[in-house]
């Protein structure tokens, strides 16, 4: 009932049971994401029916209807500004141990990013959790037994309702469980050991001169030869003034590539002039010199490689992955050449680290070891880090966000309250507060949401298909009703 919107008439003969205002239970198998419109005979109200707990009906006037005015509302345009109310209902919910954006503290409460998101959840919309199992890893799509592990499987087995962690959105993720919004983008990346081997950029000697230098430099040179000619014409001279300035201009080129002047002039204007320029250009060594000794004192690493196709070409480095990620499954499943290269340098399933902790304290001991993870991850980590790792994008990109057990009735008002937690900057200033970019409409994740916002639209929103992306289309303007 929840993947069409209805509009049911009810018309009564003498002695029929009012079922209209007084239904018999769930009749109609409404759920809360359901959509339909009731007239009780020849009322004029239409009152919407749905269900929470799908044992009873929850119905409200939401328009009147007649043939002199039609239809007018009388409630909110977005579907869920009115049902927003969960009537304290419970969702199974499952911890994924090794998370670290969602964990238990020590007061029993939600904790974390995406925990504390869930708390304010749960509170504006008025449901609880009920913890009901807590899994080593997110869980990947195994297509030999044709079945899922970690806290998706819970969820595809219909053991859950929600799981307390941050999930990478992919395809095969999508044909299993519905997500919410992206609440945060991030890139993938390769994470190394500090290679030893070093080298000095030579460039550096010319880094210091910027625009602005070369500006200072010559508008010095112009300033004070044009300087110095106004006053040896006022003291008289027979030259021309063409002569005057390349004379001036040379002997202010010498001073800055410290050679002494062959006519050194006895008026003290010309002295004071002469040595105002000494004193300004060993000032502007002494600068030159420190910046050029910080430029070249920074030195660059030699990477072995700077992108997925170049580390497959080096074939020096094993990978690693969190063990039932979607990472794994990023290239275990692929049907890609470079994906197939890529698996032949991963290490096998059971010797996977299964966390970024355990994987960053292997690279730690083996220069061999590449990690792929995204960029944020060092951020959370690095105090536990024992060494200096190096990060080298790997052109991807990934958005997180929660999941919900497949064709789930709350992911719609979850969806939509999300939104308004967005808009109003309060998840962007949770993310901060935990030193991770925000999922925010900026010109560097606007393409990344339109591509997954899009791919849903038309994996999702077509007439055919049902599930709990169904009627996502509320949060970005007027429901029919």
């Amino acid at each position: 009932m929840s993947s069409a919107v209805w509009i049911v008439i009810f018309i009564y003969k003498e002695h029929d049971p009012d079922y209209c205002h007084n239904p018999p239970g769930n009749i109609f198998h409404l759920r809360f994401n359901s959509e339909m419109l009731v007239r009780c005979g020849t009322e004029n109200i239409l009152r919407e029916w749905y269900s929470i707990d799908t044992n009873q009906i929850e119905i409200k006037d939401v328009a009147t209807w007649s043939l002199e005015k039609g239809i007018n509302k009388m409630v909110p345009d977005y579907l869920y500004e009115r049902r927003y109310n969960l009537q304290g209902s419970i969702m199974k919910a499952v911890i994924i141990k090794t998370s670290l954006f969602s964990n238990i503290n020590k007061d029993g409460e939600l904790d974390g990013l995406f925990g504390r998101i869930l708390r304010e959840l749960s509170v504006s919309l008025n449901f609880s959790f009920n913890i009901v199992s807590e899994m080593e890893e997110h869980g990947r799509w195994n297509a030999k037994e044709k079945t899922w592990s970690g806290g998706i499987g819970e969820l595809y087995a219909g053991r859950a309702d929600i799981v307390f962690a941050a999930f990478s959105i992919n395809d095969d993720r999508l044909n299993a469980v519905d997500f919410t919004l992206p609440i945060f983008v991030s890139k993938n990346c390769f994470f190394i050991r500090e290679p030893e081997n070093l080298a000095i950029k030579w460039s550096s000697y010319f880094l210091t001169f910027t625009h602005s230098v070369w500006i200072a430099m010559f508008g010095l040179l112009i300033g004070a030869s044009v300087f110095l000619i106004i006053l040896k014409m006022k003291r008289g001279t027979d030259r021309k003034r063409v002569y005057l300035f390349t004379d001036n201009f040379l002997e202010i080129w010498g001073i800055f590539c410290q050679q002494g002047l062959d006519d050194f002039s006895h008026r003290s204007s010309l002295r004071i002039a002469y040595f105002s320029i000494f004193l300004w250009v060993t000032v502007l060594w002494a600068v030159y010199s420190a910046a050029l000794i910080s430029f070249l004192t920074s030195v660059i690493h030699v990477l072995p490689f700077d992108s997925l196709e170049s580390f497959v070409a080096d074939g020096t480095y094993q990978l690693a992955v969190v063990r039932g990620s979607a990472y794994y499954d990023k290239f275990v499943n692929s049907k890609d050449p470079l994906a197939k290269k890529v698996m032949k340098l991963m290490l096998e399933e059971d010797k996977l680290p299964r966390t970024e902790i355990e994987g960053f304290k292997r690279i730690c001991k083996n220069r061999k070891l590449a990690m792929y993870a995204y960029d944020e991850i060092e951020k959370r980590v690095s105090c536990k880090i024992l060494c200096k790792l190096v990060r080298i994008d790997a052109g991807h990109v990934s958005s997180f966000a929660l999941i919900l057990s497949k064709g789930n009735p709350f992911t719609d008002v979850i969806n939509f309250q999300l939104q308004k937690f967005i808009d109003n900057v309060d998840i962007s200033r949770e993310i901060k507060s935990n030193r991770i970019k925000a999922f925010v409409l900026t010109n560097k994740t606007i393409e990344s949401y339109l591509h997954h916002w899009f791919y849903f639209k038309r994996r999702y929103l077509a007439p055919s298909k049902s599930s709990g992306y169904s009627s996502l289309a509320k949060h970005y303007g007027p429901s029919l009703f």
